[in-house]
């Protein structure tokens, strides 16, 4: 079954990039160099950084289609596509509601200090609470979100605020790490010791 998928994958990638292919219009061409190119698929030390920069923002952004954003972005900016996808899983249901607390703590204070608006501010609680009732109970989803809907500017703006703010950190940290994990990932194995006598 594996080697079937990846004769598959192959099949189709030789097929888009094929000169005959890329002629035919200029989507194609768009498609072939933002999504086919080798770069974004293999990391290399600038691809492996720019992918979880690229997801670290996407993963501050609480959103349907969190991985489809960090997909649509690192096909973009030439970076790694899996990384990115895969850095946004930090944000999942168990850490979604301190994610979305902070953000909103810190949209508060950045709306409040421009003086764009005075939201009111949002107890710990009352926000598990209203989580575990969407999650609990769907029917209720656009009741709850009406109910949540003073916050919602300062989610957005905490989230694009902190995602901006997180996304360099994790391009320098990983970019100056990658010789270390490259060598925790590609550890030589030692010889065997020569049998005695053997010289």
């Amino acid at each position: 079954m594996h080697k079937r998928y990846r004769k598959f994958v192959l099949a189709m990638y030789r097929k888009f990039r094929h000169p005959r292919v890329l002629k035919q219009n200029r989507f194609r061409r768009w498609f072939a160099r933002h999504f086919l190119d080798k770069t974004v698929w293999k990391p290399t030390r600038h691809t492996f950084a720019g992918g979880i920069a690229v997801g670290a923002f996407a993963m501050m952004l609480v959103l349907p289609g969190q991985m489809g954003i960090a997909f649509a972005l690192a096909a973009l900016l030439r970076v790694n596509i899996p990384i990115a996808m895969l850095v946004t899983w930090v944000t999942n249901p168990v850490t979604m509601p301190p994610v979305a607390w902070w953000e909103i703590e810190f949209g508060n204070w950045f709306i409040t200090t421009l003086h764009l608006g005075n939201p009111p501010p949002l107890d710990w609680h009352d926000l598990k609470e209203m989580l575990r009732r969407i999650t609990s109970d769907y029917t209720r989803y656009r009741e709850i979100l009406a109910h949540f809907k003073p916050w919602i500017a300062s989610l957005y703006a905490g989230g694009v605020l902190l995602g901006l703010l997180i996304a360099p950190v994790g391009y320098a940290l990983s970019y100056m790490l990658w010789d270390v994990m490259l060598m925790l990932t590609h550890r030589r194995v030692k010889p065997d010791p020569p049998p005695p006598g053997v010289e």
